[in-house]
């Protein structure tokens, strides 16, 4: 997969619905069907209601450009992959994970604790994938 892919994978897992027009302008077909579907999962994972989804959807949505502007900022999009040093490793990672906490603490405001907990399983996967993903292209 490439890593045009995997971004999308993660702003669709991450953000659901908001980011298909996004996601549209990058992938084909087939690709973007299986990111909404996996998208559709994650909702069901999380059980939202519908006025929790219509809450939550700006919280992602505003997640996922700050994260967007932090790779940008780091060389990745348009087909780049860059190779990092290990301070500008460190340094991606300080600032994902500062954006993670905020969007963390406001979604905590309209998901129950279960879900919570669900969501932060979910984001594990994610970077579970991201990381093993970025080891590979390393070797």
């Amino acid at each position: 997969m490439s890593f045009r892919a995997l971004l999308c994978v993660v702003v669709i897992v991450v953000t659901g619905h908001g980011a298909q027009a996004w996601a549209q302008q990058r992938l084909d077909a087939a690709t973007l069907e299986a990111l909404t579907e996996r998208a559709e999962e994650n909702k069901v994972r999380l059980g939202l209601t519908a006025e929790q989804e219509e809450k939550v959807t700006p919280i992602l949505e505003a997640s996922r450009e700050k994260q967007l502007g932090i790779l940008e900022k780091h060389g990745f999009g348009k087909g780049v992959k860059p190779k990092l040093s290990l301070r500008e490793k460190l340094s991606l990672a300080r600032e994902m994970k500062a954006v993670r906490a905020d969007t963390e603490a406001a979604l905590s405001r309209h998901l129950s604790r279960e879900q919570m907990k669900t969501y932060k399983t979910i984001q594990d996967e994610r970077r579970a994938r991201m990381k093993k993903f970025m080891k590979s292209r390393d070797s």
